[in-house]
């Protein structure tokens, strides 16, 4: 376990057994050790250089988060970064911006951004310069304050929440599809009308911008006292439309949108059939995916104009730019 982690997603810690009565009687205030902005710069550093390097040797406390870019998390408490062990969690995961996939943590902060814009429930991602470096901050949905620091909330992926292993968690692989992870809400959710409508609002979303990695480990639910469950904010979404060589015609989605994989095949047909298979009012659906469609050009522009003051990369405008062009693509795609 100690390849795990003792902070990971959600509420869950893997500890070594001679670390259990160590933190069951440890108090609230864990050993922290913090860091200058030299040390938080070096480390960034160093994730560049070797992507399984989110902790160094000397680190008493591990974390461990699912996915392929590299990323580290780190407490930040009272304006100062800290390396937490023991009971205490982290509170914000870093990204650095990676070659790999050019401008993927600039592309997921965009596009994070223009969802909260647009009235979707989205995590909080902030662009953060530690000396010479700079990484995209994501605030953890998965940590709440409380008067004597943090506590963690438990999360699940819908792989997860469903019992399948993280290899299904495309639908053409036989992982979850739109109607399982629609029922398990319906059924499950303490608010289900709500969290049904922010997951349609969210899969909307990625079709509009073309997050064709959207698959079913990258929705997540919380569950918290009495196993009550909510959808957590979207996260990890990042539009494939600004990378050279790639061909709309060509594109498909993570799970199908009325029977169908290819963006091209997907239009106001398939959003009704979509509303037939969920159990929605078809009308009513139509016009939500109209006003998001309208509002995407202004609000990605806008987005954009903000964002290139704090990122120089040319990938921001790229993006503002495919986006923009694909909006209105959309917005046509749904004329009645």
């Amino acid at each position: 376990m100690k390849h795990v982690g003792e902070d990971c997603a959600g509420a869950i810690q893997f500890i070594r057994p001679e670390r259990r009565e160590q933190l069951r009687t440890e108090s609230a205030k864990s050993e922290i050790q913090w860091l200058t902005e030299q040390d938080v710069a070096e480390r960034l550093r160093l994730l560049r250089e070797d992507h399984s390097a989110w902790r160094i040797a000397r680190d008493t406390g591990q974390f461990s988060l699912a996915g392929a870019q590299p990323k580290t998390a780190l407490l930040f408490r009272k304006g100062r970064w800290g390396v937490p062990s023991g009971r205490t969690p982290t509170t914000h995961i870093l990204k650095p911006p990676m070659g790999e996939w050019e401008g993927h943590a600039e592309n997921e902060h965009f596009c994070l951004e223009l969802a909260a814009r647009m009235g979707l429930i989205a995590a909080k991602t902030t662009v953060e310069r530690f000396q010479d470096e700079v990484a995209i901050v994501i605030e953890r949905y998965d940590r709440i304050p409380i008067s004597s620091g943090f506590i963690r909330i438990h999360q699940e992926d819908m792989c997860q929440a469903m019992g399948l292993p993280p290899t299904r968690k495309y639908e053409s692989e036989g992982g979850p599809n739109i109607q399982d992870i629609a029922e398990l809400l319906r059924t499950n959710s303490k608010r289900p009308d709500e969290d049904l409508s922010a997951f349609v609002d969210a899969v909307a979303f990625n079709w509009l911008i073309a997050g064709t990695d959207a698959h079913a480990k990258n929705y997540s639910i919380l569950i918290g006292a009495q196993g009550t469950i909510r959808l957590a904010p979207l996260y990890d979404v990042a539009s494939i439309l600004p990378y050279p060589g790639i061909h709309v015609p060509k594109l498909k989605m993570a799970m199908k949108i009325g029977g169908h994989y290819d963006l091209r095949m997907i239009g106001l047909r398939q959003w009704k059939a979509m509303a037939t298979q969920l159990r929605l009012d078809e009308e009513q659906l139509v016009q939500r995916l109209q006003t998001l469609a309208a509002e995407l050009p202004d609000q990605a522009t806008s987005v954009a104009r903000r964002i290139e003051r704090e990122l120089k990369h040319p990938i921001i405008k790229r993006l503002a730019e495919a986006v923009t062009k694909r909006g209105r693509q959309c917005a046509q795609l749904l004329e009645v």
